[in-house]
This record gives structure tokens, sequence and C-alpha cells, in this order.
């Protein structure tokens, strides 16, 4: 099998395909991903580690935002703890990120978040495209670029309202505490039901 003969009508040594039966089937075997670029979404590179504060000063501007970043991999709990603990640090803001199949989890646990402690929340959903280059690692064959596009997410939580505007279409307002609701807002922990 030759990704040459596959494609006989390219006329250079680059091949681009979308998610096709080459990938599909398994046949990637011969190749090795040498480059992987997100294209449209800034702070979603892959590169960046899972939690890592942005800022470290304690001011309140939308500069200290904490970024939370969520993968497919990650476990909730690990980033529920991790944002926890930007936002007792200190830190008014905290900023969850997460690409294609992580989205859920990103809502899920900013959910989990609003209930432990009262949080502002802004929702910003876009789009990226990535495009992962392989090069073979057999002679004769050419080198095989895959495009796709991947949704993002960013979800803001913050203390207060310094830097959020709640005129935007994403924001949501604090829960309203609900009576027999087992969370002390005062410490933001859970009170152990009785």
């Amino acid at each position: 099998w030759q990704a040459s003969s596959l494609f006989n009508a390219a006329p250079s040594h680059l091949i681009t395909s979308t998610l096709s039966d080459i990938f599909l089937a398994g046949k990637m075997d011969k190749y090795r991903l040498v480059e992987e670029k997100v294209i449209g979404a800034p702070g979603f590179d892959r590169s960046s580690a899972d939690a890592k504060p942005a800022n470290t000063s304690t001011g309140g501007t939308m500069e200290d935002i904490c970024v939370v970043r969520i993968t497919p991999q990650a476990k909730p709990r690990s980033c529920i703890t991790t944002a926890m603990n930007i936002l007792e640090s200190g830190s008014n803001h905290v900023e969850l990120r997460a690409m294609g199949k992580a989205i859920n989890k990103a809502v899920t646990i900013a959910e989990i978040l609003k209930r432990k402690m009262p949080l502002h929340q802004i929702t910003t959903l876009s789009s990226c495209e990535i495009v992962n280059v392989y090069e073979p690692l057999e002679e004769g064959l050419d080198t095989v670029v895959n495009q796709h596009y991947v949704s993002c997410l960013t979800i803001t939580l913050s203390r207060d309202l310094t830097g959020i505007d709640v005129n935007d279409k994403g924001y949501q307002p604090p829960l309203e505490i609900q009576p027999g609701q087992p969370v002390d807002y005062n410490t933001g922990k859970i009170v152990a039901a009785s």
C-alpha cells in the first residue's frame, strides 16, 4: 500500500485529505506525526499544560485569569480540585478550556464548580482547524496532510463582576441558593448531609 497510489491526481508532494478511509483503516502505521497546528483558536494549543496559571499576581483584572485545560483523558475530580485551588488562592477568575470530545466534560465541571460556590459564568463557543502533517517511515511514500475542524469551548468563571460583561450573550449569573442545598457559600465547601 502506498499513499501515492490512492492519490494519483495529486500534483504536489503534499497530499491533503480529511478523515478518510486511510486513517480509519489503520494504514497510517507507515507514517509518523511530525507536526500538529491549531489554527484559529488562541490559547488552545495542545502543548499547554493541563492547568497553568496565566499570571500569579492577585489583582482583579482579566489578565489575572488562571487556565484549566480540560482534555478527554483528564480526570474531572483533578480538574475540579485545580480550579478550586486557583479560586481559593486569591484569584477571582478561572478559565476552563476544552476542545472536541472534552467539551461535555468541561460543562459538567463548570456546573459542579457553580454549585460549590456562587460564580458568574461567561461561555464562548468557537471552532478551529487542526492540521496534522505525517511523514512516511518508508521510502517512496508521500507526505500526508490531514485537516479537520474541531469545536472549542471557553468557560470563564468569576467570583465577582470585575471584568465581566453581564450583557454578553454567554453570561449566566450565579445559581440561587436552594433550600436544603448542601453547600456553605461562605467557605465554598460542601456541607455533609444530615
